[in-house]
C-alpha cells in the first residue's frame, strides 16, 4: 500500500553514534517521558527513523530519531519538532520481532520492484497501541512511470 505523507510533525529526541540496542534504549526512554507526561494515549504513533547509511558515513556519525506525530496537537515538552519529508511512502507491516523486522531488510528489493526507492528520504519505522505487535516500515520511494508506445505493438 501507498501513503501519501504531507506535513507531518513529530516531537524527537537524537541519539548520533553507532547504531545498536542504544537506539533501542532511547527509544523507551523517549516513551516512559511520553508516559508520565500525559503525552502518550491509544493514539499515539512513535517513529523510528536511521537517517545515514552506515556503510556510507562514519558509523559514529549516524543519527537516530525516536518520535512521536503530533500534528497540530499541542505538546510542551522539551523536545525539538520536525516535519518528515513529503512524498510516496510504500507501507510494509512486519511482527515487531527481530527475526521479521531482519527479514524485511534482507528482501527489501522484492517489496519495491513496481517502485524506486527515494535515497533523500529516510525509512521510517512506526509503531502504535492500535498494531499491537506489529510494526510498519514506511519506505520512501518514488512510482515508477510506464509509458507504452501503441504503435509499438500494432507494428
Amino acid at each position: 500500500m501507498i501513503e501519501k505523507f504531507i506535513d507531518i510533525t513529530i516531537v524527537y529526541k537524537r541519539r548520533v553514534s553507532l547504531y545498536g540496542a542504544e537506539n533501542y534504549i532511547l527509544g523507551g526512554n523517549f516513551k516512559r517521558f511520553l508516559k508520565e507526561n500525559g503525552f502518550f494515549n491509544d493514539d499515539s504513533i512513535l517513529v523510528g527513523i536511521a537517517r545515514d547509511n552506515s556503510s556510507e558515513i562514519e558509523p559514529e556519525d549516524c543519527w537516530y530519531n525516536v518520535g512521536l506525530i503530533v500534528n497540530g496537537e499541542e505538546v510542551a515538552c522539551e523536545y525539538p519538532r520536525r516535519l518528515f519529508d513529503n512524498g510516496d511512502y510504500l507501507i510494509i507491516e512486519v511482527k515487531n520481532i527481530v527475526e521479521a523486522v531482519s527479514q524485511l531488510w534482507q528482501k527489501l528489493p522484492n517489496h519495491v520492484v513496481d517502485y524506486e526507492l527515494d535515497p533523500e528520504r529516510p525509512i521510517i519505522d512506526t509503531v502504535s497501541k492500535l498494531n499491537q505487535g506489529y510494526c510498519e516500515f514506511c519506505i520512501p520511494v518514488r512510482i515508477l512511470e510506464y509509458t507504452i508506445s501503441v504503435t509499438s505493438f500494432l507494428e
